[in-house]
């Protein structure tokens, strides 16, 4: 028996007994289950409500044990302290209460993770434990420590996961977890989280391990649906769909920005101009205008009112909801008075009223154009949602004082704010207060702003808090002010009585896209959530994508932020990685490619089609062409990967749209294995060989 065959029958024993011992789990399961239902047998009311707990407890219980059949042991940890850890899926323990496995999310399991020859924090050795189903197939050692370790088999663990062929999903990296990843992953949970990198380099995957780990960590806080992961596409979560409830965690809500509005799934995306249009921040206006509007077939007379008169009063029925903070869905008791007084105190007939002012919905003021709703439309019906309120809603008249008093002062600050004050100089109001914590008086000048920040600066961190920028905002009067950017973000501030159904993490991927609606939609399912905001710059293809990380930050409404980086690129190949920087803009920082060889192609042809025809792989076409040529358009590709991807036509990804050349970088490095570029225009000049 060679020494690798001996390491691996070592381990295929501890396998064997963890197996044993997840089917006396799943036994216990199902008695637990049985003796759910049993409680309500004949019994009281309250016997129900323990059957519905023990039942449900049981449930999430099998679920869990029943998905965790690939690989449930990865991984060991020998310390030279002489304690070994095996490291699995989901935490294991024998009948006496003894660890058999420890799940990869705990504390005990980071050195896995983390350790280096360098800093190989008190392991000896770390071994990757191949698993085919319940069977031990191969061992990869890597001894961390000066020591001399024995029976050191195997090699590559992490190039052999990356050599995997792709399949239909995306799969799990929980066996070959870096340790910049790993820090990204176990990163605290409050604030907002900016995780960075570039294709490959495993953002995607950080950000779902990410969700995993707190719902582990802080189950009690994050379980029920309390996180939700936001994707670019269907497509897209389609293709992720699978990694977290192959990590044992099915109650995250994964959804496309098309699906954030509920009753609606959009996937087509509107073309750049318009896109732009629905996406700009000028569309609230446009929006509040149609909320308020007549609607079409309301009447246009009663008694001696006519037409003007009707929209004379209705726009005085809007002034004085407004000035109520009344929304239009709760108005018709203001507009009845307004009718009332014009008819000299007669009663308005109800049937009349329900049909000038209605209650409506999203749909109602905006309707689907050509049949169907464009991704670029949803934010705008979430947003008509916020303005027209809740239908039917009866509102409690507020009187006009009360209600200027609660538009202005009583807003509370959400991190420190810097501003000035005319009688008080420069003041510092602290996260929660509606008044300053520090004023400067006349000391500074009012367009000494550096050293008001300066000032503020100290006073902050005597509070704890370093402040390493300033950027612009508003105090809680809605004056311009100065928001500081601290070291560590703020804990969000959670008030006591929240919605059951309200997120606490919301988790972003290919951030850089989101438009200025977008930002707002999303802002209104994180206003007491903390995030995880995933992005590459280099690949912002919407006409109205941010610039800056910053700025992002400030359209979902948040101010604090730590930001991580993943710089070293593991799934593209360095020849395809090379090839494709040359379509990244001057300011952005090409990946390192951790991945040697690739196969790169580049072909002029006469026929496009028959071109295409005869390869194999993922064909990748210009949106106008993509159904021709049976290929996926270039504009839902984001975030997927292929062994083999066949692109088309640069030229005319690049002419289709203002970030063009953005487009293009990210089809480039769609492939993990070999990319053939077939085309029968002239390339970009980005492309052709500097040499």
């Amino acid at each position: 028996m060679s020494e690798e065959e001996r390491q691996i029958a070592i381990e295929q024993q501890v396998v064997d007994k963890v197996y044993e011992r997840l089917e006396v789990m799943r036994t216990q399961t199902r008695e637990l289950e049985r003796e759910g239902y049993g409680r309500a047998a004949g019994g009281p009311v309250t016997g129900l409500v323990e059957r519905d707990a023990m039942v449900l407890k049981a449930a999430a219980k099998m679920s869990e044990l029943n998905g965790q059949e690939e690989g449930i042991v990865f991984g060991r940890l020998d310390f030279d302290g002489g304690d070994t850890y095996r490291i699995g899926r989901l935490g294991v323990r024998d009948e006496d209460r003894e660890p058999l496995v420890v799940d990869w999310r705990a504390p005990a399991a980071a050195p896995f993770y983390r350790a280096t020859t360098g800093e190989p924090l008190g392991v000896d050795r770390r071994r990757v434990i191949v698993c085919d189903g319940p069977k031990v197939v191969a061992l990869d050692d890597e001894v961390l420590s000066g020591t001399e370790v024995e029976g050191v088999v195997g090699e590559g663990a992490l190039l052999r996961s990356l050599t995997r062929e792709r399949g239909e999903h995306m799969r799990d990296i929980v066996t070959t977890i870096q340790r910049e990843q790993d820090e990204a992953i176990r990163a605290p949970s409050h604030g907002v989280t900016l995780i960075t990198g570039g294709p490959g380099t495993g953002k995607t995957q950080v950000a779902l391990h990410r969700a995993a780990y707190l719902l582990y960590s802080e189950r009690g806080r994050y379980a029920d649906g309390r996180v939700l992961v936001v994707g670019p596409s269907t497509v897209f979560t389609e293709y992720i769909g699978r990694v977290l409830p192959g990590l044992g965690e099915d109650s995250v809500h994964l959804r496309a920005i098309g699906e954030l509005f509920d009753g609606v799934v959009a996937t087509r995306r509107d073309p750049a101009d318009v896109a732009r249009r629905k996406g700009s921040l000028g569309m609230v206006r446009v929006l509040t205008e149609l909320a308020w509007d007549t609607p079409p077939g309301a009447p246009d007379r009663l008694r001696t009112l006519r037409k003007d008169d009707l929209e004379r009063l209705r726009a005085e029925a809007r002034k004085r909801c407004e000035a109520l903070g009344v929304k239009p869905n709760g108005g018709r008791a203001i507009a009845a008075g307004v009718l009332a007084e014009a008819l000299d105190g007669e009663d308005v007939p109800e049937a009349f009223l329900r049909a000038w002012w209605p209650a409506l919905t999203p749909r109602d003021v905006l309707p689907a154009q050509n049949g169907e709703w464009t991704v670029d439309d949803v934010p705008l019906l979430d947003e008509l949602a916020e303005i027209l309120g809740p239908p039917q809603l009866e509102t409690v008249a507020v009187p006009e004082w009360k209600a200027r008093e609660l538009s202005s002062g009583e807003r509370m600050a959400e991190t420190f704010v810097l501003s000035w004050s005319l009688n008080d100089g420069w003041q510092l109001f602290a996260p929660g207060l509606a008044t300053p914590m520090a004023a400067s008086g006349q000391a500074l000048d009012h367009n000494d702003y550096w050293g008001a920040q300066r000032w503020a600066s100290a006073i902050i961190a005597r509070e704890g808090h370093k402040v390493v920028a300033w950027n612009d905002g508003f105090d809680p009067y809605g004056e311009e002010a100065y928001v500081p950017v601290l070291a560590e973000p703020l804990p969000v501030a959670v008030p006591e009585e929240i919605a059951p159904d309200a997120y606490l993490h919301v988790i972003l991927d290919e951030a850089q896209d989101l438009s200025p609606m977008e930002c707002r939609m999303i802002a209104r399912r994180a206003a007491h959530a903390s995030m995880t905001i995933v992005g590459d710059l280099g690949q912002a293809t919407h006409p109205l994508a941010v610039t800056t990380w910053p700025e992002l930050v400030q359209r979902l409404g948040k101010h604090q932020l730590r930001m991580l980086d993943l710089p070293t690129g593991y799934r593209v190949p360095q020849v395809i990685a090379d090839f494709a920087a040359r379509a990244l803009a001057p300011e952005i920082e090409p990946t390192r490619s951790f991945r040697p060889g690739g196969v790169l192609e580049i072909r002029a042809v006469d026929d496009l089609a028959a071109a295409v025809a005869a390869e194999r792989g993922t064909v990748i076409a210009p949106d106008r062409i993509a159904g021709a040529l049976g290929a996926l358009p270039v504009s839902l590709v984001k975030g997927l990967e292929f062994d083999r991807v066949v692109l088309v036509e640069p030229a005319d990804i690049v002419a289709a749209e203002p970030r063009g050349m953005n487009r293009l970088y990210v089809a480039l490095t769609r492939a993990v294995a070999e990319l053939v570029v077939l085309h029968t225009k002239p390339l970009p000049d980005n492309l052709l060989d500097p040499g």
